[in-house]
């Protein structure tokens, strides 16, 4: 039976995040895809009882928004636009405490009040400012290693990245259209008998409908994704798994996780 693994990174990325509530933080995990794929395979034989010697893996996608120059630099754009007008809030709030503090009428109970008030505005106002200027610093780190990890699947010839441009609207890099991407490779790999099992990392809405319709083609398609009952919020699928065979990462065990991936403090993109 042959095997094409359609991997919705930023989904499975985030189905890991939720394991990695689990472990202390100097044993968690950032997957390896030379680790998770042959796991996968073996987990779908265990499970559902195919044969070992038939399954034959003839392609892993890889769907993810490509990072750029150019949209790393836009949303610095913004942030430090951003960053410009907390400062200038900053020092309105560093005028009013000096003004309080040299009016010679002014109470000694007001100007503690005043104190309280301007040292309560400005630690969340720098606050603000850490949080952006942590956000592009992440941004940047995760541009250089997706690149790095680009490079290093490309000369995999059984791996075909299929990147979609990252988005930016004020400040905030997002990817789009990855998900009608994938649905679609996903129904024309079916159409032209591709694949018969269809190994689909993600748990996205959108996508219900295409994995219906292979389905009723005849082929198989296996969702795999992190769901937690009763709590939405803990869960990176939605009614998908319904609609197909569906593995639980949630149930995985420590050690199936820890043969997925490595440790993460020990990753060094």
């Amino acid at each position: 039976m042959k095997v094409i693994i359609f991997n919705d990174t930023q989904n499975f990325n985030c189905s890991l995040g939720l394991l990695n509530e689990r472990f202390d933080y100097k044993n968690k995990k950032f997957w390896n895809y030379k680790k998770y794929v042959p796991f996968l395979i073996e987990k779908i034989q265990s499970l559902y009882g195919f044969n070992v010697e038939g399954i034959e893996l003839k392609k892993v996608y890889f769907y993810e928004g490509r990072y750029s120059r150019g949209i790393i630099n836009k949303a610095k754009w913004f942030c430090n636009k951003e960053i410009e007008k907390l400062n200038y809030m900053i020092s309105k709030e560093q005028y009013l405490l000096n003004l309080v503090s040299q009016a010679k009428d002014s109470s000694k109970l007001l100007r503690a009040r005043v104190n309280k008030h301007v040292k309560i505005i400005k630690e969340e106002l720098e606050g603000k400012k850490d949080n952006i200027l942590k956000y592009i610093a992440k941004q940047e780190k995760q541009f250089e290693g997706q690149k790095i990890l680009f490079e290093e699947l490309e000369l995999n010839p059984l791996i075909d990245v299929k990147p979609t441009p990252l988005k930016q609207r004020d400040g905030e890099i997002f990817q789009k259209g990855v998900d009608v991407l994938l649905a679609t490779d996903l129904v024309h790999l079916a159409h032209e008998e591709e694949y018969d099992i269809a190994i689909i990392l993600s748990g996205d809405t959108d996508m219900i409908e295409a994995v219906k319709l292979v389905k009723s083609m005849g082929k198989i398609p296996i969702i795999i994704s992190y769901h937690t009952p009763g709590e939405p919020e803990r869960s990176h699928i939605s009614d998908l798994m319904s609609v197909g065979k569906f593995i639980n990462m949630k149930d995985f065990t420590d050690e199936e996780i820890g043969k997925m991936s490595n440790l993460r403090r020990s990753h060094n993109p």
